[in-house]
């Protein structure tokens, strides 16, 4: 067979118009998983997908979700070979994006400033498979960490604490400030109320920090805090919270209100335009407070 030479301008041309095709199309495909995201419970299963997969970004569980509800674990073909394991004949693979997601210029999203990058910057199209579309080698087991009611994870409490040190804000036991916890922005303080089960100083820890991490104002007010949150910012904090009990093992039950009595006009909001915190994306629906499991 001969061997092909180098790809002449005109099949570049015709490999840039199918890769920008198949962008678009999978922009079309995420915009359809983001309004189908309506109810209460929807918002809770996106969520949960995002618990459980912590590598993706918001844009990537969406789509995972919408193309395969439960999945639990993805990789591409190559990374799963090397994990010992096949993906199965005929198994269809997910679209997702991928690319260097380098911003380009200072058109930069609030959702790239979280993790650096994003599904908007992504230049290419590619497929992964869910574990439960592949055979092989069996792959370690995650514990299950089977915590006592009001209990958790030995070292979560520290890890979180060393996260808000991180971002330049003490955290205190302190009472007179609701379950969830308060932050007092100019004072770069958080303080959660002492006398609460562990889990739940976990969920208001988790909470404020998803307020530092995503509404952290560049010029505080004095005597400003997030005491009584709601609209948006409490859904994305909620979020942040529900999300990092469900990672670690926390048994977490929250009556989240309807994303459409909450999103507005935050352009965020938006089809196709949904971002969730993580370094699993980064998070905006909301709810009442959440209420662990006793």
């Amino acid at each position: 067979m001969a061997r092909r030479g180098p790809a002449v301008p005109e099949d570049r041309r015709q490999q840039d118009q199918d890769r920008e095709q198949r962008l678009a199309a999978l922009r079309v495909r995420l915009q359809a998983a983001a309004q189908d995201t309506r109810t209460a419970e929807d918002w809770a299963r996106s969520l949960q997908a995002a618990a459980r997969l912590p590598t993706e970004t918001w844009a990537n569980v969406l789509l995972i979700s919408a193309q395969r509800p439960g999945a639990t674990l993805v990789k591409g073909y190559a990374a799963w070979r090397a994990a010992g394991r096949h993906v199965n004949r005929n198994e269809q693979g997910i679209e997702v994006f991928s690319g260097p997601y380098q911003p380009k210029g200072n058109h930069r999203h609030p959702e790239d400033d979280e993790h650096g990058h994003s599904w908007r910057d992504a230049d290419h199209v590619t497929y992964v498979w869910d574990l439960s579309q592949t055979s092989g080698q069996p792959l370690p087991a995650r514990a299950a960490l089977g915590l006592p009611a009001g209990a958790a994870p030995p070292g979560l409490w520290e890890a979180l604490c060393w996260l808000a040190r991180r971002e330049g804000f003490a955290v205190e036991r302190e009472p007179g400030c609701s379950d969830d916890g308060t932050t007092l922005w100019a004072a770069r303080r958080i303080r959660v109320p002492p006398g609460l089960a562990d889990s739940q100083t976990i969920w208001a820890l988790a909470h404020q920090l998803g307020h530092v991490l995503l509404h952290n104002p560049t010029a505080p007010v004095p005597g400003t805090t997030t005491t009584g949150c709601r609209g948006v910012r409490k859904a994305e904090a909620d979020s942040v919270a529900f999300i990092t009990c469900l990672r670690h093992g926390i048994p977490i039950e929250h009556g989240f209100a309807s994303p459409q009595t909450w999103t507005g006009s935050d352009p965020r909001a938006q089809p196709g335009a949904s971002t969730c915190p993580s370094r699993n994306g980064r998070l905006d629906r909301s709810g009442r407070r959440g209420r662990l499991v006793r």
